[in-house]
């Protein structure tokens, strides 16, 4: 941001003046539309107007998206990251970090607010991916199913890299028991990373479904997510052979 363009920052704007005008216009403009054709930058400014009342927001705005972007990125950035942008104060940070928060829980509460059946591989992504939204860390997400693959619990049971020494097969293993579970679904994400099983995963799962078989329970695959990309290791030609025996999905039925 230029020198000038801090000055300009620095300075209040009191109630009456042309900015507030723009403020009014812009509030205006996103009631009777919606944010339809509104740029990234001016998603920004619309809702820095909500932390900074007197002060014009479009320098500000321009900075996080030339910084992060775009407006998504900004919402989900560290909010200590984000107090290093020259005009971002603690108030702004924290209105940014939890309109991020608040819309990956709105698409992950959306995803499990009903009951759902993951009879196909689809199915499985679409309920799967809120579930990595904006995460910066590996974890890993456990979907435990009836026999009619409905869903009937997903726990995050573990953060950090899927592997034989770190993952705890038995926690999972606790956990489909303790809900009763016939099916198991298992997920992981790769942040900044490659949507590819390493050697790891691969001894994981196969470690998995030797481990769940004699339980009764069947692990029907295994997803790695990777910025929104995502890959089922049930259809891939080396691991596929793991879950062969439980590719064909039940016939689905009407709740």
């Amino acid at each position: 941001m230029t020198e000038r363009g801090m000055k300009y920052m620095a300075q209040p704007h009191k109630p009456g003046t042309e900015h507030e005008g723009h403020r009014q216009r812009m509030k205006e403009r996103f009631l009777s539309n919606g944010l339809e054709g509104f740029s990234d930058h001016e998603v920004l400014e619309l809702l820095l107007f909500f932390a900074i009342p007197y002060r014009d927001t479009n320098p500000l705005a321009h900075a996080l998206v030339n910084r992060y972007g775009s407006w998504t990125q900004a919402v989900n950035a560290d909010y200590r990251d984000l107090l290093t942008v020259p005009g971002v104060t603690p108030h702004v940070a924290s209105l940014l970090t939890v309109v991020g928060q608040a819309a990956i829980r709105y698409y992950r509460d959306i995803a499990t607010s009903e009951v759902v059946q993951l009879f196909d591989t689809e199915r499985m992504i679409e309920y799967l991916i809120p579930w990595f939204l904006g995460e910066k860390d590996e974890s890993v997400v456990l979907v435990c199913l009836d026999n009619k693959r409905k869903v009937l619990n997903t726990t995050r049971i573990f953060e950090g890299s899927v592997n034989s020494a770190q993952f705890n097969v038995r926690l999972a293993v606790q956990q489909a028991l303790r809900d009763n579970a016939t099916q198991i679904v298992l997920a992981h994400n790769h942040p900044n990373g490659f949507c590819f099983p390493s050697e790891a995963d691969i001894a994981t799962t196969k470690y998995l479904v030797e481990v769940l078989g004699p339980l009764d329970i069947r692990i029907i695959d295994h997803l790695i997510i990777s910025e929104g990309d995502c890959l089922c290791m049930s259809q891939l030609e080396c691991t596929r052979d793991i879950f062969r025996r439980h590719l064909a999905p039940p016939p689905k039925v009407a709740d």
